[in-house]
């Protein structure tokens, strides 16, 4: 296992975009060595591929509803047949959930251990950055770095910082850093890098970061046999339901 983790927080604009580093070699410590902020779209792939023996977690959709993906080939050339329209009285349900959320999306939203609804890769500005994200894993993949989308092959999965705070039992808020030292007492710092933790982004990228950490020790939960394949077409967030303090004792 690689004494790295890294997290990435993706969006569309450079600036709003981070990789953070974390080194676990010394025991009962997470330290933060490495810093990219701001991150330019185009150089996200080259910095995974770099870095591909560790393990990568990243906020950002990795695909799409399959029920969106297939309202929309259904719906190109007209309107939608017949036996595709919902009964009136499930319109709203078919709107908010059957095509909005993604199987990941909706375990998070109906886990009571989590009760966390992440924003639809199929509406909302997320959806501009889940199409650049094919862009990277295109990119990764001419860089011989092939993503599975479910996060169980491979070193990189998707993850959603706002449920993996939820799931270790510490709300669905941002937090800071001196939250996420309070919350996480493992983690430290360079000197060097402390500044860059007043951006929102970079401290998601270090949540981010400990995701992979928890996904390198077996501790994320994954999709369900029968909906791996579901997964592996729409991506699945990876979160952990176990105690934080195992990242560090785990290892």
């Amino acid at each position: 296992m690689d004494a790295l983790s890294w997290g990435l927080d993706v969006s569309t604009n450079k600036a709003k975009t981070a990789a953070v580093a974390l080194d676990w070699s010394i025991p009962g410590e997470a330290r933060v060595i490495d810093v990219r902020h701001p991150l330019r779209a185009a150089d996200i792939a080259p910095l995974i591929a770099e870095n591909q023996e560790s393990t990568w977690a990243v906020d950002v959709p990795f695909g799409w509803p399959d029920l969106f993906v297939a309202l929309i080939a259904d719906r190109h050339q007209g309107p939608l047949p017949v036996e595709a329209v919902p009964t009136l009285e499930n319109w709203e349900q078919w709107r908010t959930r059957q095509v909005a959320q993604r199987l990941t999306d909706r375990f998070l939203t109906d886990d009571p251990r989590i009760k966390t609804r992440p924003l639809p890769a199929s509406f909302q500005l997320l959806g501009a950055t889940a199409a650049m994200w094919t862009l990277v894993e295109a990119q990764l993949a001419s860089l011989g770095v092939p993503i599975d989308r479910a996060g169980l092959d491979g070193n990189v999965c998707e993850t959603y910082p706002s449920a993996a705070l939820a799931a270790w039992g510490f709300g669905k808020a941002k937090q800071t850093w001196s939250e996420l030292q309070s919350n996480f007492p493992f983690l430290t710092a360079d000197d060097h890098l402390v500044s860059h933790f007043a951006s929102d982004d970079v401290c998601d990228a270090i949540v981010c970061a400990l995701v992979a950490r928890a996904r390198d020790l077996g501790l994320t939960v994954g999709p369900p046999d029968d909906e791996l394949a579901a997964g592996r077409r729409e991506g699945w967030i990876h979160v952990s339901c176990d105690p934080s303090g195992w990242l560090v004792e785990a290892g």
